[in-house]
């Protein structure tokens, strides 16, 4: 998870300020996600990064499907096993 590193080095305060900012949109998210079976995997700086890593997966049979999904700053990628 690397934006959760880069949020850590930022500070308390930046972090709590960033949190309430980003709460509604991450909220929501895993939601939509667990009705359709599916489960946070990671999150990845561009789109790209994300759909490799989730083609790789499941050419690997590590997972059956995946999605990437826009987040407040980043892409989330979400697996179904």
């Amino acid at each position: 998870m690397r934006i959760h590193r880069v949020l850590a080095g930022l500070g308390a305060g930046a972090v709590l300020g960033l949190g309430i900012l980003a709460a509604p949109a991450q909220a929501a998210e895993p939601a939509q996600a667990s009705a359709q079976g599916m489960v946070f995997y990671d999150d990845f700086w561009t789109k790209a990064e994300c759909e490799k890593v989730g083609r790789q997966g499941q050419a690997q049979g590590m997972w059956r499907l995946y999605t990437c999904q826009e987040s407040l700053w980043d892409w989330d990628l979400y697996i179904t096993r």
